[in-house]
């Protein structure tokens, strides 16, 4: 019979490592019994940080990836290192990102890991049409009118298409833009106004011969010809 007393008390956090643990036995009969001592050895394993990630919301291709962007955090004092990079552009997708935490306390915690999913978007390529100058009707639409552009390599369809001959009158011109980097960008579209005025006919009217007083005008004099259809007054 007798009592205990521990050394590190009962409660006592230990730093990580090899621990020795001692204890002090005072027997209740010391008459007979002197005081006895003992010691065994405790291994602390390194506690692993406590990392919390939130899952990020979408971003759009082009936009450079920041450590918001991970949104990670840590119970204990340390730091963040993030892959891909701060700063990376990412392709459209889903990405994996992970983050690296390398604590201050080194001695008692180790380093740990997260990663996140991010929905990076595809992009919407800008074009880029100045509204065309008027044309008069009979001119076929060209380049001066369709000319179009965008910063992002691709194609561009017109709709009406080049070489068209559109009725005088407010037209609407549509162009679809196909980027050649489907992965990262979608397809884009975009439309101006065409205002296309009429056409003054041409009127052919030679002069007619000399007639003499007394004469009634008629077809010999009043000839002219138009380059459409219609009638002359």
């Amino acid at each position: 019979a007798g009592s205990f007393t521990y050394l590190p008390a009962t409660g006592t956090v230990l730093t990580a490592g090899s621990q020795t643990l001692t204890v002090t036995f005072t027997p209740t009969d010391t008459t007979n019994y002197t005081t006895g001592t003992a010691s065994v050895t405790l291994t602390v394993n390194q506690a692993m940080p406590l990392l919390t990630c939130a899952t990020p919301a979408p971003i759009t291709y082009g936009t450079p990836i920041s450590a918001a962007t991970f949104g990670c955090s840590a119970n204990v004092p340390g730091t963040f290192v993030y892959s891909p990079p701060v700063g990376t552009v990412l392709t459209a997708g889903q990405q994996t990102l992970t983050a690296t935490f390398n604590p201050t306390d080194t001695a008692d915690y180790t380093a740990a890991t997260a990663s996140v999913t991010l929905t990076v978007n595809r992009a919407t390529p800008t074009i880029t049409w100045p509204t065309p100058a008027p044309i008069t009707y009979g001119a076929p639409l060209s380049v001066a009118q369709l000319n179009a552009s965008s910063t992002v390599a691709g194609s561009l369809t017109y709709s009406p298409s080049a070489g068209t001959i559109l009725t005088a009158g407010s037209h609407t011109l549509s162009v679809t833009f196909t980027p050649t980097d489907t992965t990262d960008y979608t397809t884009a579209a975009a439309t101006v106004t065409l205002t296309v005025n009429k056409a003054a006919p041409a009127i052919a009217w030679a002069t007619p011969a000399a007639i003499t007083y007394g004469t009634a005008l008629s077809a010999a004099q009043l000839d002219a010809t138009a380059s459409v259809a219609g009638k002359f007054a």
